[in-house]
């Protein structure tokens, strides 16, 4: 139960838009092949996964380069 807690921690503190997105990339790619998975993320049919691109939010990811905190705004 510790390690599960840990890492509901974790995804709690990322970014809203990308774990929202990455639900949406699993779901849409978990019964295909590695290449079928990058098509559907250059296919334009995930909107979670294409507004989480366009967001602020992935401007913000650039953090990890100023090394500063994130501010995820969900936007």
């Amino acid at each position: 139960m510790p390690a599960a807690r840990a890492l509901a921690a974790r995804i709690i503190r990322s970014a809203p838009l990308a774990v929202a997105a990455v639900l949406e990339v699993l779901d849409a790619t978990e019964a295909g092949s590695v290449a079928d998975g990058f098509a559907a993320l250059r296919s334009g049919r995930l909107p979670r996964y294409a507004a989480m691109l366009a967001s602020e939010d992935a401007a913000e990811a650039g953090r990890l380069r100023r090394r500063r905190p994130a501010v995820w705004k969900g936007r």
